[in-house]
């Protein structure tokens, strides 16, 4: 792990640079590869962030749950091996790789899995531009909390909208503190 402490994400936002805690390597098959650099070019983003958006869209639900979908995703993958992969290499910041890791115990599967059925979920939605800016801003990057406070100043009324950013907690998300 020393080894990461020094890199930084050159494409992250300035104010939101931090240190890589670790890097996943994930195989991926070619043609989904291929897609994940077309939706990267198309939203002017990184691989990295790409591929970030998909896995918390999944990662960040409390209670996952094998639904239909997942099952038919995950079926799909185990039946349909790649001829070739395509080595992409996650960059983990923060309490990310603890978050992955708890929704992959959650499913009872790797965290390669759970990365490889979320690009399988939600890489459409980026290919067909269905993903706001703001959205793909939120959850491409290190997860952050962010709360709406709607009170006056002057007599504490509802009347002002401004966000409040907080460090993201997992333990406190997942209720284990």
């Amino acid at each position: 792990m020393g080894y990461y402490n020094n890199m930084k994400c050159n494409k992250q936002p300035q104010w939101g640079k931090e240190e890589i805690r670790n890097v996943w390597d994930v195989h991926l098959d070619v043609q989904i590869w291929d897609n994940i650099k077309y939706a990267a070019e198309i939203h002017s983003r990184s691989f990295s962030w790409i591929v970030r958006y998909c896995v918390f869209q999944l990662a960040l639900k409390k209670s996952i749950r094998w639904s239909n979908k997942l099952k038919t995703i995950h079926e799909n993958i185990k039946k349909n091996p790649p001829e070739k992969t395509h080595r992409h290499q996650l960059c983990l910041y923060g309490e990310d790789e603890l978050l992955l890791r708890y929704a992959a115990i959650q499913l009872r599967i790797s965290v390669s899995q759970l990365i490889r059925i979320c690009i399988a979920m939600f890489l459409d939605r980026l290919v067909k531009k269905k993903v706001s800016k703001e959205n793909l801003f939120w959850y491409g990057i290190k997860i952050i909390h962010a709360s709406k406070d709607f009170r006056s100043i002057k007599n504490k009324i509802l009347a002002m909208h401004f966000h409040s950013l907080k460090p993201f907690s997992v333990n406190q998300y997942w209720g284990f503190s």
